[in-house]
């Protein structure tokens, strides 16, 4: 993981821990979930036991689009970097909503904090500590039934950056 990966994984983090995300999630956990014992927001996978419902997040290899200098001790470069987070729901006892429906509505609640939402504005805000988050675009979103009463929903998204890799 480059300086880079690691300054989008903790900006995404910072983002989410900004926005109401976590409690959203946790309002649909069972009363039996010690919610201190969990996070909503998982890297790369969850542990079988995670309660329903969680988001699973996902950086993949960025590519490099373009290369500067600001002279012969600063090097830059633009990375397109693809980033998925993948909504887990469960039907929930008591909840008229289908697993799909409630995957559906919590990724729309991701939407408004990271972009693609129809009618919302993003809220995240992305900082950087070495170099700077120029666009998030969103991509596509799309859902899988993964069994009878489980459904994912996968957001995918592409985090424009420019990143100093010499200095």
């Amino acid at each position: 993981m480059s300086i880079a990966s690691a300054d989008l994984l903790k900006a995404i983090n910072t983002a989410w821990d900004a926005s109401t995300l976590d409690a959203t999630f946790k309002a649909l956990w069972a009363a039996s979930v010690t919610d201190s014992e969990w996070v909503v927001l998982e890297d790369q996978e969850a542990m079988a036991e995670h309660p329903f419902p969680y988001v699973v997040f996902e950086q993949t290899e960025g590519t490099t689009t373009d290369r500067m200098s600001g002279g012969a001790s600063a090097i830059r470069e633009i990375r397109d970097v693809p980033v998925s987070f993948r909504v887990h729901a469960r039907e929930i006892s008591g909840d008229s909503r289908t697993a799909k429906e409630i995957a559906a509505y919590l990724a729309e609640e991701i939407m408004k904090v990271f972009g693609g939402h129809p009618s919302t504005a993003v809220t995240g805000t992305m900082t950087l500590t070495n170099g700077n988050h120029l666009i998030t675009q969103y991509q596509t979103d799309y859902g899988v039934r993964t069994s009878d009463s489980e459904y994912q929903w996968t957001l995918n998204y592409l985090f424009r950056l420019d990143v100093p890799v010499a200095c």
